[in-house]
């Protein structure tokens, strides 16, 4: 590789590398936005997750457009479009701040998750068509670091911009807000995601100068969506990933919620927010142990036993108090940290041309965590905080069975593809 090709992929790797992070930077900001919403407009449980229905919705209704925006436009094009959206999501906040309305909070919160959509689909392909094909698993590795990094980062910064603000406009916690509280604790939210939309133009520009591989896309006639959905063995695990995307947001999702409680451990919504630093944390360790695991085990024993073990760590943040209770479910980071992966080895086993469309259909399977945890959300308001994240041992036994099927399940694939 010439010097000039070599500026080109450090420059292009730079900026891939940066893009990740702030999937992951704003993905996680959510976790945060859902108790500082709860109070801003005094929402119920249930209410306040409809901001991860909003955000892993626009993944269910945006993968596949977003594919078809790649291969219409090409994936350098997409990507500027996708970046274009961010920033347009970015800046409604502004609006919404100045309306004071939960509604106009979740279009926005909608809008720029569809530009995260997009982006997902179109940059993963750079990452491989960037560097030598021989580093290709390096590269991977690097943005994986990347956004995994950035979800540990986030809780730490929107505790300081948000949580802290809230203690500074009501320092005497009482509920519900006056209306100029209400508009104070609003309007703190306008600089944070016009940064935010800033950051996102910015890359825009510098993708816009920066060149890049020319992905060519290549079709086969036989692949459609519907021909993949026939396979039994991706169906079942199109619903191990909507249900995994709603066992891995569920922790962080309730954790300000289960650790300022009274019975479980009292600590202020802060501090409570910090653990959600250290769940990512575990998902990150357990990424780097995972590689090691996956030399020596298949998907369907990893998946098993990482899933059992899950059960074993929520049953134990369930059924004790105090730190035991945190720390078990802070555990069970590690355990979600590779189902991801295994769940996709299995569910596109025998699929040959048909991965793609597979992909396709498990990306938008990612909607499941906006729809899980608005569902615990409603038990969460009747029953208790307790009560929903106990619905997460359920769908780890799921995660069992499937694991355990899924070879079974695949057993046609190869006949079915030849019809």
């Amino acid at each position: 590789m010439n010097s000039t090709a070599e500026r080109t992929s450090i420059t292009g790797m730079s900026t891939l590398t940066f893009m990740f992070f702030s999937f992951g930077f704003v993905t996680t900001m959510n976790n945060i936005l859902i108790p500082y919403m709860q109070t801003l407009f005094s929402l119920t449980n249930a209410q306040a997750m409809f901001i991860n229905m909003v955000w892993y919705g626009a993944y269910g209704v945006g993968s596949i457009p977003s594919s078809a925006i790649t291969e219409r436009f090409g994936y350098k094009r997409g990507m500027l479009i996708g970046l274009m959206i961010c920033a347009l999501g970015g800046f409604l906040y502004y609006p919404a701040a100045l309306m004071v309305s939960y509604p106009f909070f979740l279009t926005a919160t909608f809008v720029l998750a569809l530009g995260i959509t997009l982006l997902q689909v179109a940059v993963n392909p750079y990452v491989v068509e960037i560097g030598p094909h021989r580093t290709t698993a390096m590269r991977m590795n690097i943005v994986g670091t990347a956004s995994s990094t950035a979800r540990m980062i986030a809780p730490l910064v929107g505790t300081a911009l948000f949580l802290g603000t809230i203690s500074q406009i009501i320092p005497d916690n009482t509920l519900p807000v006056s209306d100029a509280q209400r508009s104070a604790l609003a309007q703190s939210l306008q600089m944070p995601y016009l940064s935010i939309g800033a950051a996102f133009l910015v890359l825009l520009i510098i993708i816009s100068l920066i060149k890049l591989p020319v992905i060519t896309h290549q079709t086969d006639d036989r692949g459609t969506i519907a021909k993949a959905w026939q396979h039994r063995h991706l169906r079942y695990g199109v619903l191990a990933i909507f249900i995994y995307e709603g066992i891995e947001i569920a922790i962080p999702s309730f954790m300000v919620q289960y650790a300022t409680d009274s019975s479980i451990l009292g600590v202020d919504e802060s501090r409570a927010a910090t653990f959600i630093t250290f769940y990512f944390l575990a998902m990150l360790a357990g990424r780097f142990t995972g590689i090691f695991v996956m030399k020596r085990v298949t998907d369907k024993v990893a998946l098993s036993a990482y899933a059992a073990a899950g059960i074993v760590l929520v049953a134990f943040g369930l059924l004790f108090h105090g730190p035991v209770a945190i720390v078990a479910l802070i555990a069970s980071g590690l355990c979600q940290s590779v189902m991801w992966g295994n769940i996709f080895g299995l569910a596109t086993r025998g699929l040959d041309y048909l991965t793609n469309k597979a992909t396709s259909l498990m990306l938008t399977a990612i909607a499941g965590g906006g729809i899980i945890t608005v569902a615990m959300g409603a038990v969460a308001d009747h029953f208790g905080v307790k009560a929903a994240l106990f619905i997460m041992i359920p769908l780890y036994i799921y995660m069992i069975w499937y694991a355990r099927s899924a070879e079974r399940l695949a057993g046609d694939a190869a006949a079915n593809q030849s019809e």
